[in-house]
């Protein structure tokens, strides 16, 4: 069947409402269309939005989001570096945002320390591995959304051929031992960082695009994983850093402005104290 044949299903299928100016699609409506017309869930997804028919699921992201920012998220590739605390809020917004594909990079299971904060993480999950977690979640949250999943942990080799297939990087890793390799690489090879590193009550959020300034300042060298070890990782300080670093990818991604751009947002919860700092 022809992708003409597949929209005039899909508009016969949709309903219209005189609170939005465009018609939208039940997700399970748009999926059995997909298997009926031989498309995979994130194809069948662009082509509807690309022909201006939102789907119901995304009714609540206008107007703070057009359809063309909708589809501009659909047609996203974007790696999430550690899937732990950051990387798993991070996931779970953005998959729930809309954006196409997302690849995963942890090699770790989860342990029960990780309770506390880890989103992805449950009893059930204790010795499994968090990547395994994470296609488990996307799956059950969105099925428009495709997770592709790195070969455990990535190494500096890794980084060329893996920063290629995206549009942006988000740095969800704990600890400074790969984080400088990840942000040089992603430099090296044109492609905007969105970094987040938490510890105790305190966080901070930062986007570097290639030639800008990088935030290592704010990063003690080879202390950071002590930090986090001394001061704990409080579930709320972890799940807000996350939300800042998805927001900022939704601008990135959507074409709206980066707001942390040559900037850190440093959030202290023991105050609720929050700065916005130049770089």
């Amino acid at each position: 069947m022809s992708e003409s044949d597949f929209i005039r299903a899909v508009i016969s299928a949709s309903r219209t409402g005189q609170n939005y100016p465009f018609a939208w699609i039940s997700g399970r409506n748009l999926l059995k269309l997909a298997r009926t017309h031989g498309l995979d869930p994130l194809s069948a997804q662009q082509l509807t939005l690309r022909n201006g028919i939102s789907l119901e699921r995304y009714l609540r992201n206008y107007s703070s989001m057009t359809l063309k920012m909708q589809l501009a998220l659909a047609c996203s590739r974007i790696l999430i570096v550690g899937a732990g605390g950051l990387g798993g809020y991070v996931l779970e917004l953005l998959v729930r945002t809309g954006v196409g594909t997302c690849l995963v990079a942890d090699g770790d299971v989860f342990e029960e320390s990780n309770l506390n904060r880890q989103i992805l993480g449950s009893m059930d999950h204790l010795g499994t591995s968090k990547q395994k977690a994470a296609l488990e979640r996307v799956r059950r949250i969105n099925p428009f959304t495709r997770l592709e999943l790195c070969s455990g942990f990535l190494e500096s080799s890794d980084l060329p051929d893996t920063l290629m297939r995206v549009d942006l990087v988000l740095d969800c890793l704990g600890g400074t031992d790969f984080r400088k390799n990840l942000l040089l690489a992603a430099q090296k090879h044109g492609r905007a960082l969105i970094t987040g590193f938490v510890a105790g009550k305190t966080g901070l959020a930062c986007t570097v695009y290639p030639g800008d300034k990088d935030p290592a300042a704010f990063w003690p060298d080879g202390r950071e994983q002590s930090a986090e070890d001394l001061l704990g990782n409080l579930a709320t300080i972890v799940c807000m850093i996350a939300a800042i670093q998805a927001q900022e990818a939704i601008n990135v991604l959507s074409g709206q402005k980066p707001q942390l751009r040559n900037k850190v947002f440093l959030a202290d919860l023991d105050t609720f104290a929050f700065q916005m700092l130049k770089l």
